[in-house]
C-alpha cells in the first residue's frame, strides 16, 4: 500500500513548478506611463494694446443728458467737459429750493413771534400753560423746516454743479455708454475713458503656460502692419479667473520705452523671453499620498519598483508638473500605487 502511494507522488512531482517559476507566474502587469518631455511649442501670442487704467464715468445726479461734445476715440485733456445734463431743469430745481427756503424762514419768523406773545401772556397769567407749550412746539418745528429747506437748496445747487461731467485726467474716449436724450440716475455709466497713465499689451495664454511662467516674466512686444515696432514688456498681472469657454488666462504686460505712443486696439504679437525647456507632467493619481516629500513608483531596468522623491510644480487640471526627480523616458506607475512595495517585481506595461 505504501509503495503505490510513493510512486504516485513521484509521478506528480514534476508538475509542481520550482519557487522562482511560481513567483514569476504571480508577477502582475502594471498600468504605467512613460514620462515624456515636451517643450512649450507656442511662445508667440496675439494680443492688443490697451490702457493700464480705464475709468467709467457717470453723473453724480439724476437728469436728462443734453450734450455730449466728445465721440469715440477722441483725445481729451484733464478738466475738459465730456457731457452735460439739461441745465434748465437743474436751474428750476435750484429756484424751487430757494423759494422753499424763503417760505420756511417766513414760517419760522411767524412761529417765533407767536412764541414770544405766548410767553408774555403766560407771564401776565392770562394764557394757560398749554398755549405756551403749543407755541414752543410750532417754533421748534418751523426751525427744523428751515434746516430742511436749507439742505434741499444745497443739494439742488450741488446737482446743478454736477450737471457737467469733466475728464478727471487726460486720455482717450474708449467707449460710449449713453447718448444725448437719455435719462440717467446717479452713477449710471455714460462713457469710458482710457487714461494716459500708461499702455499695456493684453494676451490670452493656455493653462500649461502658467506652469513655466515666472512672476517677473519678460516679453518682446511687436506691432503688426507696416513699419512694425518692437518694445520690451514685463508681466504686470495674471487675471485670476479663466475664460469660461476657452479656459485661457488673460495676461497684462506693461510696456517699456515708448509704449505710450501706441494707439489703443493696435494688434501685437507677444513673445515670451524664456529658454526652451522640457515640461514633464504626470497624473495626480501617480503621486503617493502618504509620503513627504512626494514620491512616485518608478520601474527600474529589472522592472522592480523604486520609490523616487519628486518636486511638484504647477497643477494642470488632473495632472501636475514634475520639476525634479524624473527624466524623460522614465516609466512610472500611475494606478494601484497603494499595493506596491519597494523592490517588488512588476510585469509588463499596460496602457491605461
Amino acid at each position: 500500500m505504501i509503495r503505490p502511494l510513493s510512486l504516485l507522488l513521484l509521478a506528480l512531482a514534476p508538475a509542481i513548478p520550482p519557487a522562482p517559476a511560481l513567483a514569476e507566474a504571480l508577477v502582475r502587469p502594471v498600468v504605467s506611463e512613460i514620462v515624456t518631455g515636451s517643450a512649450i511649442a507656442t511662445r508667440d501670442f496675439p494680443g492688443v494694446i490697451a490702457a493700464e487704467v480705464e475709468t467709467t464715468l457717470g453723473f453724480q445726479t439724476a437728469g436728462r443728458i443734453e450734450t455730449r461734445p466728445v465721440n469715440l476715440g477722441d483725445a481729451v485733456t484733464a478738466g475738459q467737459v465730456l457731457a452735460t445734463l439739461d441745465q434748465v431743469t437743474l436751474a428750476e430745481d435750484v429756484a424751487a429750493a430757494e423759494a422753499g427756503l424763503r417760505a420756511a424762514r417766513a414760517e419760522a419768523d411767524f412761529a417765533r413771534q407767536s412764541l414770544e406773545r405766548a410767553q408774555e401772556l403766560q407771564r401776565r397769567g392770562v394764557a394757560p400753560l398749554a398755549t405756551l407749550e403749543a407755541a414752543a412746539a410750532k417754533a421748534a418745528a418751523a426751525r427744523a423746516a428751515v434746516d430742511r429747506a436749507r439742505a434741499d437748496l444745497s443739494r439742488a445747487r450741488d446737482a446743478e454743479r454736477f450737471g457737467r461731467m469733466s475728464a478727471p485726467s487726460a486720455g482717450v474716449v474708449s467707449q460710449i455708454l449713453a447718448e444725448p436724450g437719455a435719462v440717467v440716475t446717479p452713477g449710471t455709466p455714460v462713457l469710458r475713458l482710457a487714461t494716459a497713465a500708461g499702455r499695456e499689451a493684453v494676451i490670452d495664454v493656455p493653462d500649461e503656460m502658467l506652469a513655466v511662467l515666472p512672476k517677473d516674466a519678460r516679453f518682446t512686444i511687436e506691432t503688426r502692419g507696416d513699419g512694425p515696432q518692437t518694445l520690451p514688456g514685463r508681466l504686470r498681472l495674471i487675471e485670476p479667473v479663466a475664460d469660461a469657454s476657452t479656459r485661457a488666462h488673460r495676461l497684462r504686460i506693461s510696456l517699456e520705452g515708448g509704449g505710450q505712443a501706441l494707439r489703443l486696439g493696435t494688434l501685437v504679437t507677444a513673445r515670451l523671453d524664456l529658454p526652451e525647456a522640457p515640461l514633464l507632467t504626470l497624473p495626480l493619481a501617480a503621486i503617493r499620498p502618504d509620503t513627504d516629500p512626494p514620491q512616485v513608483w518608478r520601474l527600474g531596468p529589472d522592472r522592480r519598483a523604486e520609490a523616487v522623491p519628486v518636486t511638484l510644480g504647477q497643477r494642470l487640471d488632473d495632472r501636475v508638473v514634475i520639476t525634479s526627480g524624473l527624466t524623460a523616458g522614465d516609466e512610472v506607475v500611475i494606478r494601484g500605487i497603494r499595493s506596491i512595495t519597494p523592490g517588488q517585481s512588476l510585469g509588463p506595461r499596460v496602457s491605461p
